[in-house]
């Protein structure tokens, strides 16, 4: 009896010791968010926890702003805005330790202890070498930023080519073996996989090249060369490229053959990049149907704005927009800038063919029609 007791003992412990196995395996690791953190004048990197009060926090990085000194432990400052919380008693505080006292009381921790307070913890610095030093021991000013990646971006979004001739596009800081490059018509300019591009005949095209789930979109206007001659004898441009013939290219397109969304400012029509994201994709659907016109009006000396008529959907990010800016406000209104403002929108494009000047010649002073056709 006591035999087969050791069995069934030694069986389920086995099938535990599995099952932990198992779940210890099949646990997703999240991406760790990093930030830099500035104190004092020295630069540190801090790992964020990965909560809501973390993440609310990030969304309004950067900032920057004088820390108070308490305790002879940790600098502490009051936001002018709140923040989600999840108080729990920690025990021990850590050298390094980023902790939300309250809503909206941010805390570094530059000396080890044991606390009987509650805290929401927001992150850490990864290192704490120099931090002592750094705090002083009086106020001391503290930035936190988001940890800027390599930026992946066309080495062009807008190119003139004359006809046949070619031009190498290139994905900045991307793998280039993992790039798709196709464009919208063939017919005008044709895009082989290492992103060389053919112009055929006059006329315009979008070549894109698409990066794992993000696309990067440059327009190509396709001249012939009596208009390039022309055109260079009336300025010393230099946006019409003339690169030699490559007999050695092929192409490869990957999207149909189709027309491009434009958008016209009154009568004026601007070349715009628009942003891949679902938002932009339910304004093509519409103006596939019939031509949007929206009525605008001019508003702060920096932007016009016009209902869209529908709510749609939307993914408002904090930003702070600059001239040519096209974004989504509150789901049903369209925004074209001609200045700058911080707010929460949804970035719809930008206008890529005119100069700060010209966008507030073309803007500013009197109300608009926005008309997004395809053309």
């Amino acid at each position: 009896m006591e035999k087969k007791n050791i069995i069934c003992v030694m069986v389920m412990a086995a099938i535990l010791l599995g099952g932990i196995f198992i779940l210890k395996n099949n646990t997703v690791s999240v991406a760790a968010t990093k930030i830099n953190v500035n104190i004092g004048g020295k630069n540190f990197t801090a790992t964020l926890e990965d909560n809501a009060s973390a993440k609310a926090f990030a969304k309004h990085l950067p900032e920057s702003f004088n820390m108070s000194e308490l305790n002879g432990n940790e600098k502490y400052k009051y936001l002018d805005y709140e923040l989600p919380a999840d108080e729990k008693k920690v025990g021990t505080i850590h050298a390094g330790d980023i902790m939300l006292y309250g809503n909206d009381c941010i805390v570094i921790f530059y000396k080890s202890f044991i606390t009987p307070y509650s805290y929401t913890r927001l992150g850490k610095l990864d290192d704490t070498k120099g931090l002592k030093n750094a705090v002083t021991d009086s106020d001391v000013k503290v930035s936190f930023s988001k940890k800027r990646s390599r930026k992946i971006s066309l080495n062009k979004t807008a190119l003139k080519l004359v006809k046949g001739k070619k031009y190498k596009l290139k994905l900045k800081n991307a793998k280039t073996a993992k790039v798709k490059w196709s464009s919208r018509n063939k017919k005008v300019a044709a895009v082989n996989k290492s992103g060389r591009v053919t112009a055929k005949k006059k006329g315009g095209t979008t070549v894109t090249a698409t990066y794992g789930k993000k696309m990067y979109k440059c327009r190509v206007t396709v001249v012939d060369k009596k208009t390039a001659d022309n055109t260079a004898e009336k300025s010393q441009s230099s946006d019409i490229v003339k690169q030699e013939t490559d007999n050695n290219s092929t192409s490869q397109d990957t999207i149909k053959e189709g027309k491009d969304m434009v958008l016209l400012i009154n009568d004026t029509e601007v070349e715009v990049l628009w942003e891949d994201n679902e938002s932009v994709r339910e304004i093509e659907k519409m103006a596939e149907d019939k031509d949007i016109s929206i009525a605008m009006s001019g508003y702060g000396g920096f932007e016009q704005v016009g209902s869209l008529g529908t709510s749609i959907t939307r993914n408002d990010v904090q930003m702070t927009t600059s001239s040519g800016d096209i974004v989504l406000y509150s789901g049903s209104n369209i925004v074209i800038f001609y200045g700058s403002n911080s707010w929460s929108y949804t970035k719809l494009g930008k206008v890529i063919n005119k100069t700060d000047e010209e966008l507030t010649k073309l803007l500013s002073g009197s109300d608009i029609v926005m008309t997004i056709k395809f053309k």
